[in-house]
């Protein structure tokens, strides 16, 4: 998905948020806004949004002498998420449908999100997103596809819903016991995306191999991938991609059997999928494969 005119105001907005995040005073918060509209002009529509924000956030960083921007936040949200990872195993062992409710914890997950949100009530979104239907529901195709696949490549997205995509290739494994996942992080803080030490300390190596995608991006770019991602990409029977950024990223290129998992929370993804903010999707991709 390509750079809108309204993604730029997002972006910029984003640079502020941070800085009300971080309680930067006023003179800092004036620098970095300053900094990043003199990028503006070098945004190009042919980009993602996730390329655009590769280049801001380094910036954000730079200006404000750190090199993980949303690290305390992320770990706050990683407790704040462990909290009910109790709840949502119980809600997905009571289910009929274990791959559904599944699929539907690793969408709760999704609302943590410092990007688009100053804050989230998980336990209200837990309860919520379990009793909402997918606005778009491929779970059944997922599922066909899952049935008969060997290798399954599941790309991660940000820190405290890693904790819920843990549960989902819990039960992919318990489900498909011949199904080898991987599970792709970030090659370096980005916004509050997972990476491979977010992984590792979570215990995802437990029941995935973790896959350092290499990319820099909030979001899965195929110009950026490591040599590693891009072989378990290849080698997968199907792609399970975590939230908008890699939406954003891979809708329109991927070449694997892709599903995106996700809450809309802009309107111009809203608007790219016929759909309305708030709405939770199990979608498979558009790209041609």
């Amino acid at each position: 998905m390509r750079l809108e005119p309204e993604c730029i105001t997002c972006i910029f907005s984003q640079a502020l948020r941070v800085c009300e995040t971080l309680h930067v005073d006023r003179d800092q918060t004036k620098e970095v806004l300053d900094e990043v509209a003199r990028m503006i002009p070098g945004f190009s529509y042919a980009e993602t949004p996730p390329q655009v924000a590769a280049r801001v956030y380094p910036k954000i960083a730079e200006v404000l002498g750190v090199d993980d921007v949303y690290q305390d936040f992320k770990r706050e949200a990683a407790a704040r998420a462990a909290r009910f990872v109790p709840l949502v195993e119980r809600r997905i062992e009571e289910s009929a449908d274990r791959l559904h409710a599944a699929l539907k914890a690793a969408v709760a997950g999704n609302v943590i999100d410092l990007a688009a949100t100053h804050s989230f009530d998980l336990e209200e979104e837990v309860a919520k997103v379990f009793d909402t239907p997918f606005a778009i529901d491929d779970s059944t195709s997922l599922r066909r596809r899952l049935e008969g696949a060997g290798r399954l490549l599941l790309v991660g997205d940000n820190v405290g819903e890693h904790l819920f995509d843990k549960l989902l290739m819990r039960w992919l494994s318990a489900l498909y016991p011949k199904l080898k996942i991987g599970y792709a992080v970030r090659g370096r803080p980005i916004i509050n995306d997972v990476t491979r030490r977010d992984a590792e300390e979570a215990g995802i190596g437990e029941v995935a191999e973790i896959v350092d995608s290499g990319v820099d991006t909030p979001g899965f770019d195929f110009g950026r991938i490591a040599p590693e991602a891009r072989r378990w990409y290849e080698s997968s029977d199907l792609v399970v991609a975590k939230g908008m950024g890699n939406y954003e990223s891979m809708n329109d290129a991927s070449y694997r059997p892709t599903y995106f998992l996700m809450k809309v929370k802009c309107r111009v993804v809203a608007s790219s999928l016929g759909r309305q903010i708030g709405d939770i999707l199990c979608y498979e991709g558009a790209a041609d494969v």
